[in-house]
């Protein structure tokens, strides 16, 4: 199993930080949004681990590596804007994957006031 796939994984541990805005982890995570104010730029998926890190999401050194590191820098820069806009607003954020034959590219949108973050994995 991948690292966004079965129990632990990268998508739960996302849900329990960003899904629910009254949570302590969320708290956490919205004390550190300005770390999510990442520009497209080389390497900024370094910036981007930091940023979850210190917003409390428990460290995966296969996402990082495996999946974060090989994202464009427009896609992490788009992961860092939704993270950063739905902390500011204080509103739930969802992430889905979808096969990268289907876009490689992450798509943001919302749904039932919740920021939804759909990106690209081969699963």
């Amino acid at each position: 199993m991948g690292a966004f796939t079965g129990r632990g994984s990268v998508l739960d541990e996302l849900d329990r930080v960003f899904s629910d805005p009254t949570s302590n982890a969320y708290d956490k995570a919205k004390r550190n949004k300005d770390l999510f104010n990442i520009p497209d730029r080389a390497d900024n998926w370094l910036e981007l681990v930091a940023a979850y890190k210190a917003a409390g999401v428990k460290d995966n050194q296969h996402w990082n590596d495996d999946y974060l590191k090989n994202l464009t820098t427009k896609n992490i820069y788009v992961i860092a804007k939704a993270r950063f806009d739905g902390l500011t607003a204080g509103v739930p954020m969802k992430v889905y994957i979808h096969r990268p034959s289907m876009g490689s590219d992450v798509v943001v949108s919302q749904e039932d006031g919740s920021i939804i973050i759909d990106s690209p994995y081969k699963y």
